[in-house]
């Protein structure tokens, strides 16, 4: 049997790619002075990857 941990990761995995593939529309992003078009779907993946990279530093930190 699997950790339940593992479980729970594969899940909210799963949860994240169902939510950002049903926002493929583009978007105008606008930041300090850039303004760009992109895709939903990119900006929400890499959104989420400085957070989740934010988070692990933060655990790291802790530790120092």
């Amino acid at each position: 049997m699997k950790k339940p941990k593992t479980i729970v990761i594969l899940i909210v995995a799963l949860l994240i790619i169902i939510l950002l593939a049903q926002n493929a529309r583009a978007i105008e992003v606008r930041f300090l002075f850039w303004s760009f078009s992109a895709s939903a779907f990119v900006m929400y993946l890499i959104f989420y990857a400085i957070g989740a990279i934010s988070a692990i530093v933060g655990i790291f930190w802790r530790r120092i």
